[in-house]
């Protein structure tokens, strides 16, 4: 049987389509994990099949720290449709497999993983990690199964999370950031950011240059981990405005 998954699958997010269509692809693993990836969504909206979910909870407060030295991994899945495996992002050896091994590897109990990011208009909404326990690693072929598999998950996620939205009353009319990683300044970028704005936008309402700006913006990215605008907003902690 191409998937074996021993432990409860966790939360209205499909795990059972993930396992379904990767063992229809041939795609053997042991455990998978599909969620945000973020310390600020909880994993009881975390599809989760063959992991202790103790053993995962007890990494989420370093996920944050971690981003920069797992950043390969999505920037390698990013460049080939949204998937990716450790081989690829990592090597063999080296200071990034060590860092991968350390951060990720050991603490999961895991040898060989790769990663599908599902991605709505620019914004990678969520990931799917399978990971195995033994060798082999994940191979080209197991990859490009993985991801003719990634459309359909992705159009299904994505109305998972619309309809699990809370519905609460008021219209949204501002974010503020409340992360403590950043500055005063550094946060009303973010919020600006969050908004949609552009840099030469943002500079008009804080009264500061497009350099000055993007300087900032630099700096909030190197804080939080994140590549690009569309991660600042994931990754910062904000809070809704509602009128």
């Amino acid at each position: 049987m191409s998937c074996q998954c021993d432990a409860k699958g966790y939360s209205a997010r499909s795990s059972h389509a993930v396992a379904t269509g990767a063992s229809a692809s041939g795609v053997r693993f042991e455990a998978a994990l599909f969620h945000e990836l973020s310390p600020r969504v909880p994993l009881s909206r975390a599809g989760v099949i063959g992991l202790e979910l103790a053993r995962l909870a007890a990494t989420t407060k370093q996920w944050d720290d971690h981003a920069v030295s797992l950043a390969p991994l999505m920037h390698t899945a990013l460049a080939q449709h949204g998937v990716a495996t450790d081989r690829e992002a990592f090597g063999v050896r080296g200071a990034a497999r060590t860092r991968w091994n350390r951060l990720v590897a050991r603490p999961l109990g895991i040898r060989a993983a790769s990663m599908a990011h599902l991605v709505v208009d620019e914004r990678i909404i969520s990931a799917v990690l399978l990971m195995r326990r033994r060798d082999p690693p994940f191979s080209t072929r197991e990859r490009l199964a993985i991801t003719a598999l990634v459309p359909v998950l992705t159009l299904g996620d994505a109305y998972h999370l619309a309809r699990a939205q809370p519905s609460l009353p008021g219209l949204v009319t501002g974010v503020r950031c409340v992360d403590e990683r950043l500055t005063p300044r550094q946060r009303e970028v973010v919020e600006y950011v969050a908004l949609g704005r552009t840099n030469a936008e943002i500079g008009a309402a804080l009264g500061a240059s497009i350099h000055t700006v993007r300087n900032l913006l630099v700096r909030v990215c190197a804080r939080l981990g994140a590549a690009n605008r569309a991660e600042v907003v994931r990754l910062a902690v904000l809070h809704p405005q509602r009128s």
